[in-house]
């Protein structure tokens, strides 16, 4: 039992201040969830103690009032309030603000904890308490815990209050205190002059505008806001706009009461009530301004002022678009949005064009659409000139890396931009954009193209990225039709101009294709010349450029299958001539698609495919053979690997696309399959034997292979080749722990578990896996270490638990089993914990009558005797998952799953939930739930849904537990 006395607790407090964590810590958090914590703080805080002290007392203070307050019975509750009131008053005239905040927190967690039906408002008990005159030394402390009274109510889940009592105080401070603060916040408005206090003012009003806009209905809007405009407060705020200091805080205020006005006022055409007006007439003065400081590059102006309009302007939007006197207001926003230094603020620009597009498209109303014409083509105009980028970046891109940090900046513009023409393009048709954007491209190039057009025509295609994905929707052939016109413009130019090949226009290029063009894309004028552009492409130097060229040749593969076939020799050259292209399984893809695209195609040129594969394998082992034994030409050996890497991972793709068929008539294809896979087997041999020891993702790429021959091949593949496929994975394993070698077993257990000719050497590999990975993780450390071994482990057990349950059961390390996952409760890595805890429960589970969990149904016997290994587990199973609880997941769907599992467990017909869920509560903190609780809980324990409420007010209240000191 540590020693709280006052002598040793300022020690620590000193010992921390020095830097002494390791020692002082550990001491410090738990005093701070002791009883003797009050008695000993509040004694040092009342006698004055040094200074250096007081931050980590108060700190320890505060958080004992937040976490333990509610637990003190009521004997000593009025004597620590006192206590705790005398130390508020006494340290919140600090000058040092982390102490004074502090203190405002502890006030707060008080007023909320003490609050009843009778208590007075926020404002009497601090002026019982302190001098609240203007001048007072308490003025700072006194508008600190007005700013963050609403915050700390609404938004601090950490303050132990039920929901139901949360509201109730919320609507009992809207209707008995509200007036009361914005009556304060209104005199200290009136008499001063001093702009900090009337920054200070601002902000707090800020805040209590955002609790009332939370906390009223449509009737109390519309009474507020008249009261609310009628008071100077209100109109000062819209004066303060144009005042530097206090702009910021201004806006905040103004767009905040934006939101408390309601809907049906917003959508209505006419500027009633009177307020709304004023407001518009009062933003038009601000539009000079506003241009000023776009001149001058103003940035922070900048950010207000397009904020407030941005706000206005999506508040209102109905208003601006059906009543003529706010056409100016459209006129000015384009004028904005189009000036060379409003793209920084393109987010707030955005949000409005979006809000006031998607309003147009709801209303439907064609005739008010075409009267926006010309507004929509300077919003094009405007969108091409915020997506264009600098001509050094443009020159530059690709080549000097360091440019790249230059050219990010820019993107989350550009982005903006193509949102806003995706939208457009739903009330336009696609076509009419493309046409207008045609028409700036010829215009660029009707002359030799300069540096100006290229940056123009970069942005162009950009932009048509977002409409490309409406012209397939709407099947809109005149929009295909131009998108073709654009690409040979291109390609006519290509060769001709400097900038035409720049790195960056050509990414864009293929980007353009890739994303969505692809699809579209299937003259067969245009075919031959586009396939030439971007055989290029693919041979670019930019790695990004080749990346972009060859995923624009895979998508082009996959919507032109005919063409592709038609020319499939030429494909075949192409393929062989590229293996050293960076990206050549996109390739592999547009060509695989075809082939395995149905059973004539693989009948008669999968076998084709595969050989260039065989054999670039073939000649990559005897190179790769000849390095490891010679030692010699150790960096090619990496490229080799590297290649022989890529040549299975395009064998892998081809199986996926190939369709899992177990018919009859699908077997000729099946056998095939298998055939192809047992003539590689050596080289795959090779590949996880020799290869593996340099480079582990080999593994990986085989096991992805293997798969999808699996999953195509089904009993076809013979238990022989399937024994010689685990024994050399498994002889592998026993030498290094690559976590491919469990993912095998994995899916065989998915894929052959309904076959009876397969159970034995599932059974054999299962054992040997779990054997050898147990020798891999012999203590909790290695389950933290090795993650994707962990998460594979586990994956085998889930995979195995729900397929070939009977297996997993008659398995002799079953009892091994059960210790191992008792010791991997509490795991903290995310993924490897979402699959711990998917396996645990699939254990729970086998142990219910019935659950639709398994594919195959549980014999009796064997639940029987899974039950007898089980049972005295079950204890230590309880109190570990309510201890991950305690501790607190990493992740919050971790924290569902361990919640689930003991939901699960709570429900198994042989054991006494009550009596462990006892035992919990005598052996874990007593402080989580109050005696209350516990009582109920217990009397409620097989109610699932009594059980997911009472879990997750344990769960919140120990990550409070955890949060605290």
């Amino acid at each position: 039992m540590a020693d709280f006395s006052i002598e040793n607790v300022c020690q620590a407090i000193q010992a921390l201040n020095k830097g002494q964590v390791s020692k002082a810590d550990p001491f410090l958090r738990t005093f701070s969830q002791s009883n003797e914590a009050w008695g000993v703080c509040i004694q040092i805080l009342l006698s004055n103690p040094d200074s250096s002290l007081v931050f980590q007392l108060l700190r320890i203070l505060q958080s004992k009032i937040l976490y333990d307050f509610i637990s003190l019975n009521p004997q000593e509750i009025q004597q620590i309030y006192q206590n705790c009131i005398q130390i508020i008053i006494h340290y919140s005239v600090q000058n040092q603000k982390s102490t004074r905040i502090q203190c405002v927190l502890m006030f707060i967690y008080l007023y909320l904890y003490t609050y009843t039906p009778q208590t007075k408002s926020i404002l009497e008990v601090i002026s019982q308490i302190i001098d609240c005159q203007s001048n007072s030394l308490h003025q700072n402390f006194l508008f600190e815990i007005l700013e963050s009274f609403p915050e700390e109510l609404i938004q601090n889940k950490k303050i132990i209050i039920d929901d139901d009592k949360r509201k109730y105080i919320s609507q009992d401070i809207k209707n008995k205190q509200m007036l009361e603060i914005i009556s304060f916040l209104q005199q200290r408005w009136n008499n001063t002059t001093d702009e900090n206090i009337k920054f200070y003012v601002l902000r707090t009003y800020k805040r209590w505008l955002e609790f009332m806009k939370k906390n009223i209905n449509e009737d109390e809007a519309i009474q507020f806001m008249q009261l609310t405009t009628q008071t100077p407060l209100f109109k000062g705020a819209l004066d303060s706009i144009i005042i530097e200091e206090l702009q910021s805080k201004a806006v905040d205020v103004i767009c905040k009461f934006f939101g408390i006005i309601p809907k049906s006022i917003a959508i209505q055409p006419t500027l009633e009530p009177q307020i709304i007006k004023i407001i518009f007439d009062e933003i038009y003065k601000t539009f000079s301004l506003c241009k000023k400081a776009l001149d001058e590059d103003l940035s922070d102006e900048i950010h207000n002022l397009i904020r407030l309009y941005s706000k206005l302007g999506e508040k209102f939007i109905y208003k601006i678009l059906l009543n003529t006197q706010l056409e100016a207001f459209l006129s000015n926003m384009i004028w904005i949005f189009c000036h060379e230094n409003s793209n920084n603020q393109s987010e707030f620009m955005t949000d409005f064009w979006i809000k006031m597009i998607k309003t147009l498209r709801n209303m439907n109303d064609i005739q008010l659409q075409s009267k926006f014409t010309k507004t929509f083509e300077q919003l094009i105009n405007g969108c091409i000139k915020n997506s264009k980028v600098n001509l050094t970046l443009l020159s530059e891109y690709g080549i000097q890396s360091q440019i790249e940090d230059d050219f990010e900046q820019l993107l989350d513009t550009r982005s903006d931009m193509k949102e806003i023409i995706e939208e457009l393009a739903t009330i336009i048709q696609p076509n009419q954009i493309l046409l207008h954007l045609g028409l700036i491209l010829k215009q660029e190039f009707i002359t030799k193209m300069d540096d100006d057009g290229w940056i123009t025509f970069e942005a162009c295609m950009y932009l048509i990225n977002g409409i490309v994905k409406q012209i397939t929707l709407t099947n809109d052939q005149i929009g295909v039709q131009y998108l073709m016109e654009i690409i040979k413009l291109y390609l006519d130019v290509y060769s001709q101009q400097s900038l035409a090949s720049n790195n960056f226009i050509l990414k864009t290029v293929f980007k353009f294709i890739s994303q969505g063009c692809a699809q579209l894309i299937t003259s067969n004028e245009l075919l031959p010349l586009l396939f030439n552009f971007i055989t290029i492409g693919i041979h670019h130097k930019v790695s990004s450029v080749q990346k972009k060229a060859t995923k624009a040749f895979q998508l082009i593969c996959q919507q032109n299958q005919s063409f592709v076939l038609m020319h499939l020799n030429q494909f075949f050259d192409l393929i062989v001539k590229l293996q050293q292209v960076q990206n050549y399984d996109n390739l592999i893809k547009g060509v695989a698609n075809s082939i395995c695209s149905s059973k004539e195609t693989m009948q008669n040129y999968y076998l084709r495919l595969c050989s260039i594969f065989a054999q670039n394998l073939l000649q990559l082992q005897k190179q790769i053979e000849e390095q490891i034994q010679s030692n010699l030409n150790m960096d090619s050996l990496d490229d080799n690997i590297q290649q022989f890497s890529k040549n299975i991972s395009c064998l892998a793709y081809a199986n996926s696309q190939i369709p899992a068929n177990e018919n009859e008539d699908y077997q000729e294809i099946r056998i095939l399959i298998v055939n192809v896979y047992k003539e590689l087997w050596p080289m795959l041999k090779f590949g996880i034997e020799r290869i593996a020891v340099y480079e582990q993702s080999i593994a990986e790429k085989i096991v992805r292979y293997t798969k999808h021959t699996f999953r195509k091949a089904f009993n076809q593949f013979s238990v022989d080749l399937l024994t010689q496929v685990f024994q050399c994975f498994l002889n592998v394993y026993r030498q290094i722990p690559i976590t491919a070698c469990i993912y095998i077993a994995e899916v065989s257990a998915t894929v052959f578990y309904k076959y009876p000719e397969y159970r034995n050497i599932l059974s054999e590999a299962f054992e040997s896996l779990f054997n050898i990975t147990f020798q891999h993780l012999p203590q909790l450390s290695s389950f933290e270490e090795n993650p994707d071994l962990t998460e594979d482990l586990f994956g085998m057990l889930v995979r195995y638990g729900r397929y070939t349950p009977v297996l997993l059961l008659q398995s002799p390390a079953l009892q091994t089993i059960l210790q191992l996952t008792l010791m991997a409760i509490g795991l903290e890595h995310v993924n490897a914990a979402k699959t711990y805890y998917s396996w645990l429960e699939v254990a729970f589970k086998m142990l219910k009558p019935q659950d639709e969990t398994f594919k195959t149904q549980i014999p009796q016997e064997y639940k029987e005797k899974f039950q007898q290994i089980f049972l005295p587990f079950v204890p230590q199973y309880t109190l570990k998952l309510f201890e991950a609880l305690r501790k607190g997941a990493s992740d919050e769907e971790v924290e569902d799953y361990i919640q689930d599992c003991i939901i699960v467990l709570s429900q198994l017909q042989f054991i006494d939930y009550g009596i462990l869920l006892e035992r919990v509560f005598e052996e874990g903190p007593q402080n989580i739930l109050t005696a209350s609780e516990k009582k109920s809980w217990l009397e409620q324990n097989k109610d699932q849904e009594i059980q997911k409420h009472y879990l997750k007010l344990y769960s919140r209240r120990c990550i409070q537990n955890a949060l605290r000191g």
